[in-house]
């Protein structure tokens, strides 16, 4: 276990926020796979699988919003919901 996490796992006050959890585990796998490897006697897919994991974890944790993320068209309202719903029922008793 790599000294970031012990300290973090000892020290049961220290505030750490959810993203930097997950980016500790992050570089703990890392540290894992590059060392240790995957037991030779064990399930062939489990490097295959911590791989993917890994790769999910970097596109949630390095993702950057982009401009259309940021000026696209805001959700749908709640109002806007209703009115069309409410439409589509007038539209079916009539």
């Amino acid at each position: 276990m790599s000294d970031h996490l012990k300290f973090i796992t000892t020290h049961p006050p220290f505030q750490v926020r959810i993203l930097s959890k997950l980016d500790l585990i992050r570089r703990e796998l890392r540290t894992i796979l590059a060392s240790e490897g995957v037991d030779p006697y064990g399930d062939y897919r489990l490097e295959d699988m911590l791989e993917e994991v890994l790769g999910l974890m970097d596109d949630y944790l390095d993702w950057e919003p982009s401009d259309a993320d940021l000026t696209g068209e805001p959700p749908m309202t709640m109002t806007e919901m209703h009115a069309g719903a409410w439409k589509q029922h007038l539209a079916m008793h009539s």
